[in-house]
């Protein structure tokens, strides 16, 4: 009998929605898909929130880090009202990647103890590193969202911004192999 029978679903959805945002991103570039590209990008956090939830069911910190993703999203908002006073812009920033970093620490760190447990240890062991590649990326993120705020700084911060994207789209490409591998282990 399988001990978490949400959890392989719930995981599976979440792969998907995390490679259709990753196709959204790469087609929001070019101008007259942007907005189908953002319209999609919706629909598969949509679908990622509900896989969350699901996996949730099963996995106490996947429970957690699906409350965090409400969270985040009312931040999101309260950022975007705002950003016409740069200083609560950057504040609602820091705090959203904060919370972007521990759904992604307790998705990774509980979902590799489950993984430990049904004794697939090469998978679990790519969830601590994922999450690990993540810390590296929003503590980064945070120092140039300040940095960017001090005129001097900003074009440091601009370039810096750059190699970020970079390791954050490798911790994405790792994200979705972990969960990819993690629904398959689960045979969902």
């Amino acid at each position: 009998m399988n001990q978490y029978p949400n959890a392989g679903a719930g995981l599976k959805k979440m792969f998907m929605a995390e490679v259709g945002a990753i196709i959204c991103a790469v087609l929001a570039i070019i101008p007259i898909i942007n907005l189908i590209a953002g319209i999609a990008a919706i629909v598969f956090a949509v679908i990622s929130l509900v896989g969350l939830y699901s996996v949730g069911k099963d996995i106490a910190g996947c429970k957690t880090a699906f409350i965090l993703t409400i969270v985040n999203l009312v931040i999101s908002i309260v950022g975007s009202l705002t950003s016409l006073i740069p200083v609560l812009s950057v504040i609602c920033s820091i705090a959203g990647s904060i919370i972007s970093f521990l759904v992604v620490y307790y998705v990774c760190n509980s979902v590799a103890e489950v993984m430990t447990q049904v004794g697939a240890a090469d998978i679990a062991e790519r969830g601590v590193t994922v999450w690990k590649i993540n810390l590296v990326c929003y503590v980064a993120a945070i120092v140039i969202a300040i940095l960017a705020v001090i005129p001097v700084l900003s074009m440091i911060a601009t370039v810096a911004n750059l190699v970020i994207a970079i390791v954050s789209i490798i911790a994405s490409i790792l994200y979705m192999i972990f969960l990819n591998k993690s629904y398959q282990a689960l045979g969902a």
